[in-house]
């Protein structure tokens, strides 16, 4: 003999609204833990951008120092720049020899301002990396925006 199925109680609503709240409690944590996990997130780039700003105030150190140090040559290119002129002044009958020297100079100087506008380069390099670097973050941080204005969009059709 077959046994008949006993008819199937419907659910109270008590338990209805328990089976709903732990779903809710469910979603939060879950959301919950997508917070923690976006604020790591935020963490670590914050310490990524720390140690950017770290290097940065290293380099615009050494920038200042290497700006220093070109001042000096400057100065020093500006005294020797003088003496030739002295130099050439009282010995004009050695105007060749002299004119050899001071295109070999020329040649120095005109290294040197290679060597300036290389350096400008790099600079110019390093400044692009940085405003790269800053509309990355803005991205970011629009994104994040994104995120939550879409987890405010499923709270609320969780909630609905």
């Amino acid at each position: 003999m077959a046994k008949k199925n006993p008819p199937k109680n419907s659910p109270t609503i008590n338990q209805r609204f328990t089976s709903l709240d732990r779903l809710v409690r469910a979603g939060f944590r879950q959301t919950d833990r997508r917070f923690t996990q976006i604020d790591g997130r935020f963490e670590r780039v914050d310490r990524r951008l720390t140690e950017i700003d770290r290097r940065l105030d290293q380099v615009d150190r050494r920038f200042t120092q290497i700006d220093r140090r070109l001042d000096q040559v400057d100065r020093r290119f500006t005294q020797i720049d003088r003496r030739f002129e002295r130099v050439d002044r009282r010995f004009n009958v050695v105007d060749l020899e002299f004119r050899d020297f001071r295109k070999d100079m020329n040649e120095k100087f005109a290294a040197v301002a290679d060597h300036i506008d290389r350096l400008s380069t790099h600079i110019d390099g390093f400044m692009k990396l940085h405003e790269t670097l800053d509309i990355e973050l803005r991205v970011m941080k629009e994104q994040m925006n994104r995120f939550e204005e879409r987890l405010k969009r499923v709270e609320s059709a969780q909630a609905s």
